[in-house]
């Protein structure tokens, strides 16, 4: 492997760098035996901007084509340790093509936790569907209200046969609607969905009145912090086939907190919803 010496030099560099008791530690393959499953890895502990050790993965490509991974192990928050990862990615993102995992973590000497961006921990994203919208005015309006200045969104498909008798008091009816919201936290995302279901204003019962909603719980999660919120206002959208749904409602799903997916509720499938 071409890259072998280059990293073999540098794992001599980093052991003299932080030698001492404890802090370098080698885990393996040597570079000459690793492998893209199996990468040379090595941990490194510190004592700024807290006692942490990072754990620094040096993938086969390393440092020709490909960077170092780091993982930061310690007692510290999960968004802490997941804002010091994002940022020695993003330092070493800067010296592309050089060995560089000692520059890097030069970058913890000064750092101050408290300028981490650790976005927005906490917020929820509740999805939830409706068969039938039978006044989309008068839904769309008590969606609003119900949202009560939260980011919402919506998607749809319009209903083209009236020929059913049962869609005589329609108003441009909707079917498959598929709605969410986002909230500061699992009790405000609570609330929304408790006013969602007993507020009796939003007409999906075909008879042009009135009407407690008839829904499908699709998923609440918590979002990962620093994933972005549907956006400011209530918005609606049409779509035709389920790969638009898909490519509506996919990157919105995508965002729950952390590799476990900290649902508080789960109405559909697991990875997927109804259609």
């Amino acid at each position: 492997m071409t890259n072998a010496p280059l990293q073999i030099a540098e794992l001599k560099t980093l052991k003299k760098e932080y030698k001492g008791e404890g802090i370098f530690e080698f885990l393996g393959p040597k570079p000459a035996d690793a492998t893209d499953a199996n990468p040379c890895r090595l941990k490194i502990k510190r004592d700024v901007p807290v006692p942490l050790t990072v754990d620094v993965a040096m993938p086969v490509g390393y440092p020709g084509s490909a960077p170092p991974i780091f993982k930061v192990e310690g007692s510290l928050e999960e968004a802490i340790r997941e804002a010091i990862e994002e940022l020695l990615t993003t330092q070493a993102s800067y010296m592309s093509g050089m060995e560089c995992i000692s520059t890097v973590l030069q970058s913890l000497d000064d750092l101050d936790l408290s300028t981490l961006d650790l976005g927005e921990p906490g917020r929820c994203r509740s999805i939830f569907k409706v068969e039938v919208v039978n006044n989309s005015p008068v839904f769309s309006k008590s969606l609003k209200q119900t949202a009560n200045g939260r980011p919402c969104m919506w998607f749809f498909r319009t209903i083209e046969c009236l020929s059913n008798a049962k869609f005589s008091f329609a108003k441009d009816p909707l079917r498959a609607v598929y709605c969410m919201c986002d909230s500061p936290d699992k009790k405000s995302a609570t609330v929304f969905m408790k006013d969602v279901r007993t507020g009796g204003d939003m007409d999906c019962d075909m008879l042009g009145k009135p009407g407690k909603i008839q829904l499908t719980v699709v998923e609440e999660f918590e979002i990962a912090p620093k994933a972005p919120a549907l956006g400011d206002g209530c918005n609606g959208s049409e779509y035709r086939t389920d790969e638009e749904l898909d490519a509506l409602m996919n990157p919105w799903m995508d965002a729950v907190a952390g590799l476990g997916a900290k649902k508080v509720v789960s109405g559909g499938p697991s990875g997927g919803y109804p259609k």
